[in-house]
């Protein structure tokens, strides 16, 4: 298991950590590995932390670009940016 963890900053949108976690697991596809999201926001954007079932930190953390690409394609998250970091658990 690994972890992804980052900062999403606000866009024009504003969402709250249920609203951010739902919608990072919309985004997620069967195979990603996606375990868990963790989510806490504030009025510059969220604190999120994915939970990720990969072979390597490598892959974990391709997997998490590829789930946040999708992500911040949806209008909900328009203008939203990510900053992501690694760890393994």
């Amino acid at each position: 298991m690994y972890i992804v963890m980052g900062r999403m900053l606000r866009g024009r949108t504003i969402v709250d950590a249920g609203q951010l976690r739902a919608l990072v697991y919309a985004a997620a596809e069967p195979g990603d590995g996606l375990e868990h999201v963790y989510a806490e926001t504030d009025l510059e954007g969220a604190g999120t932390v994915l939970f990720l079932c990969a072979t390597s930190a490598e892959r974990a953390e391709a997997t998490a670009v590829r789930i946040v690409d999708r992500l911040l394609a949806q209008d909900e998250l328009l203008g939203w940016e990510w900053e992501g970091r690694r760890g393994e658990v």
